[in-house]
């Protein structure tokens, strides 16, 4: 059986020629002709049988891989995806195992040689003999056993013509294996600071340990405060591992984003391989291969990770369970949590997920399921006091002051005193640019970008104006392009340059850098802010979510939060997000001696996930969010398969939307009645991204298995739409 690494979502079977017989393996690529025309494809093999066939079948062309890259283990997680996220199994197989590693980056062929008989019977038997086959056999003489080509050819003089037609002869015998240039080391040497645990981290760490020894399949759930020692906890547990001679990974949401934790676990560890997207080809492929062959205890890693090729695994760690980032976002479009609590129950091992801000889905499954537990750390290391949240009403600024405040004063008072205390800010914004709207006061026209249903944000830098969706950059105008007004246009909104640009006016002695995806293109630029901010070299940073987590100073006393209510009002998680949000970012306040103070500005004071934050209290915070999730039947309390259907052509894109939703709910009606409801269509929150229009539909039912089932109905339909694409989203976790 056969799934072609293609956008088809079936398996076919084919016949194995006598010569592959015993060379094939289950999840090894293959070439087969498809279709009428048997054009070749690569395609993964799933499963091997010997039957008697009533047809004939079309033979395997050939191997693509002379060994299967996928033990049997990942080779039934890919499965599980393939169904629960409705991607094609070629498709999904091709995501676990990275394209360096087929093409066997960073290994050489090396050629060895051995003489067949003595030399001495080649020497009377062969008759005349060239000077460099004579000068091949005295080398080969000196040597017992067998001996490299290239080595050969540098002590012989001889060509590997030469040689191989001695090989030819029946003189030499050829073995030929692939063999790696010097694996990456990712082990950082220091000194192994010791910790000692509180009595909370204590008691965690025992229970995380004794689980471990239960070996058996748990979800843990490790909810503690931001500073509470998180990180310790999940330190002990490894070890714990380590110790029986078993593997561990440890997920976290961004390399770039969580440097320093990255680096504090890879120091506390030998034999440590650190999985991302920054890895040469050559490095994912030497450090994949030392972890498959249990070189490499630890795996630290994001995304990619998580279907490290562990041979004996024994713990997976989630750091910052909750974090969207885990989400992939192309097909196979998996949420890394899901897949590593899957993973473990095959394999019977426990997950550990952290967060000070643990996801409504996590929270829920601890009450609701036997085998998820909550441990709680309430307090951070030491008693420190968690940082005073204050809430600035923009509203009353608005009332207050001419113009569009930007930052209030509540937050320019608490900075300056902070600067005067020569202690180090944090300022929080989540939206980048200079700009968000560049407007005509007379007319009301926004410069709105002509692909998107988007406004155009202006980047000062590099005076441009430019489409966060499709990248689109366009020169400044200053004048309304409204022919019948030609107005003058105005800079409304703001963004991180803007925000850096006032608070570099006010605050002229001040170092301020900037941290958003304009400015941090390299990790290394980001390792080298974060360096200068630790040196305190650096007086305030000023950036997007990116700096909301992570980040351990002990000299940030200060923390402000500019418009915590943006970005998130058409999704149904924007109270969660807010919550998680603030919280993080309040987190990174007060975590030494100095105390910490946050100041976040807003427009809407009174909501319930804001004033929750100000009391760091999460669990009021999912009291009252979970109560409305379940009055309007939302998730945690069912689970989503989101559907955009889009195409360059309104209308086809709104016709191929209504033919998909009927198959859906004639698939809900079938297999589902009374179980789930179909959502729509309707077009979607940004109705135009790309110069492609998009409808959606979204499937609900009360269980994944559910869902699953309709999937697989609405696939089977094979139906025929006009529009050029359909996204199947499965547990989303952005409506947008």
């Amino acid at each position: 059986m056969v799934a072609p690494v293609a956008p088809i979502d079936k398996v076919y079977s084919f016949g194995v020629p006598e010569e592959m017989a015993g060379a094939l393996e289950v999840g090894q690529r293959v070439r087969v002709p498809l279709g009428r025309g048997g054009r070749i494809v690569v395609g993964f093999c799933v499963g091997l049988d010997r039957a008697e066939w009533k047809s004939t079948l079309k033979p395997i062309e050939s191997l693509v891989d002379a060994r299967s890259f996928l033990s049997a283990e990942l080779l039934e997680i890919g499965r599980w995806i393939s169904r629960h996220y409705a991607c094609p199994l070629g498709r999904t197989l091709t995501a676990l195992v990275p394209e360096a590693v087929r093409k066997q980056a960073g290994y050489k062929q090396i050629d060895y040689v051995r003489v067949v008989e003595s030399v001495d019977d080649i020497i009377s038997s062969a008759g005349r003999l060239g000077v460099r086959q004579r000068a091949v056999l005295d080398v080969m003489g000196s040597v017992d056993g067998e001996l490299s080509v290239d080595l050969l050819k540098e002590r012989s003089g001889a060509s590997r013509t030469t040689i191989r037609g001695m090989v030819s002869k029946g003189w030499l015998g050829l073995r030929s294996t692939k063999e790696s240039i010097a694996p990456p080391n990712f082990d950082l040497p220091a000194d192994e600071p010791t910790f000692d645990l509180n009595p909370e981290q204590q008691e965690a760490a025992e229970r995380v340990c004794q689980v471990i020894d239960d070996a058996d399949f748990r979800v843990l759930l490790l909810f503690g405060a931001s500073g509470s020692g998180k990180t310790e906890v999940y330190i002990r547990a490894m070890r714990h591992v380590l110790k029986a001679g078993r593997q561990v990974i440890m997920l976290v949401p961004e390399i770039a984003l969580t440097t320093q934790l990255v680096q504090r676990l890879a120091c506390r560890f030998a034999d440590v391989a650190i999985v991302h997207s920054g890895l040469t080809g050559v490095e994912r492929s030497l450090t994949w291969s030392a972890i498959r062959d249990g070189h490499k205890k630890v795996v630290i890693g994001t995304r990619s990770a998580v279907f490290a090729p562990c041979p004996d695994l024994g713990l997976i760690v989630v750091d910052e369970e909750q974090e969207p980032s885990y989400k992939n976002l192309q097909a196979p479009r998996f949420g890394v949590r899901d897949v590593a609590v899957m993973r473990a129950s095959r394999l019977g091992i426990p997950v550990l997920l952290g967060s000070a801000t643990p996801s409504l889905e996590s929270w829920q499954n601890c009450e609701k399921h036997e085998h998820y537990e909550l441990i709680r750390l309430p307090h951070r290391v030491r008693d420190l006091p968690m940082p005073k949240v204050v809430i600035a009403d923009i509203n009353q600024e608005f009332r207050e002051q001419t113009g569009v405040p930007l930052l209030s004063r509540i937050l320019i008072e608490r900075l300056g005193r902070v600067l005067e205390r020569r202690e180090q800010a944090i300022i929080l914004i989540n939206r980048r640019g200079h700009s968000t709207v560049m407007l005509c006061p007379q007319c009301k026209h926004a410069i709105r970008c002509p692909n998107c249903d988007v406004t155009m944000v202006l980047h000062a830098a590099t005076d441009e104006l430019r489409c966060h969706h499709c990248h689109r950059r366009e020169p400044v105008i200053e004048t309304c392009p409204n022919v019948s007004c030609s107005g003058k246009m105005v800079r409304v909104g703001g963004g991180t340059q803007r925000i850096e640009e006032r608070l570099t006016q006010r605050f002229p002695d001040a170092v301020i850098e900037r941290m958003d995806s304009d400015t941090m293109r390299r990790p290394e630029l980001y390792r080298k802010i974060i360096g200068d901010f630790e040196a305190r070299r650096v007086d305030v940073i000023v950036g997007t979510q990116m700096i909301a987590k992570g980040l351990d100073f002990p000299h940030v006393s200060f923390v402000g939060v500019i418009g915590a209510d943006v970005n998130y009002s058409t999704d149904f998680r924007a109270g969660e997000r807010m919550f998680q949000l603030v919280t993080q970012v309040a987190g990174r306040a007060g975590r030494y001696e100095s105390a910490g103070e946050v100041v976040v500005q807003t427009e809407d004071p009174g909501s319930v996930a804001l004033q929750t934050a100000v009391d760091h209290d999460f669990e009021a915070f999912a009291e009252s969010e979970l109560e409305i999730r379940r009055r309007t039947n939302m998730p945690p309390f069912v689970r989503l398969a989101r559907y955009v259907v889009a195409d360059a052509i309104e209308f086809q894109a709104r016709e191929s939307a209504g033919l998909l939703a009927e198959v859906a709910r004639e698939a809900v009606d079938r297999v589902a009645a009374g179980r789930a409801d179909v959502l729509g269509p309707m077009a979607c929150a940004i109705a135009r991204m790309r110069n492609q229009y998009r409808y959606e539909f979204v499937l609900r039912a009360g269980e994944a298995t559910t869902i699953c089932q309709i999937l697989e109905a609405i696939r089977k339909s094979r139906t025929k739409l006009s529009a050029k694409s359909v996204i199947v989203d499965v547990d989303p976790v952005s409506m947008t």
